[in-house]
């Protein structure tokens, strides 16, 4: 396996590992906050991604919606899928209680 890709897993773990443990200090709302932020940020970096999107609705919907209302659309389901990551890693209100039933 190449250097650059081990270096990127084991910074991906380490980012991974390191949210575990911060979700859990942070509110609802700053996890919705820190979601949208972090959607944007991924919008904006993954140039790839975003164009990949950006070409599907054009594909999908013409000149139905503006230039500016796919790129919403994108940033949005960015967005929206950083809010599943984080509700993901966020432990529920009671879960050691739950599993402490178990």
């Amino acid at each position: 396996m190449r250097t650059a890709r081990k270096i990127r897993y084991r910074l991906e773990w380490l980012g991974l590992k390191s949210a575990t443990k911060f979700l859990p200090l942070l509110s609802r709302k700053a996890c919705y906050r820190l979601a949208l932020l972090l959607g944007s940020l991924g919008a904006m970096l993954d140039r790839r991604g975003r164009r990949v999107a950006l070409s599907n609705l054009r594909v999908a919907f013409g000149d139905e919606i503006s230039a500016e209302g796919r790129a919403q659309i994108v940033r949005e389901s960015y967005q929206h899928f950083a809010r599943t990551m984080l509700d993901f890693l966020e432990p529920a209100p009671n879960e050691s209680k739950f599993l402490a039933l178990r």
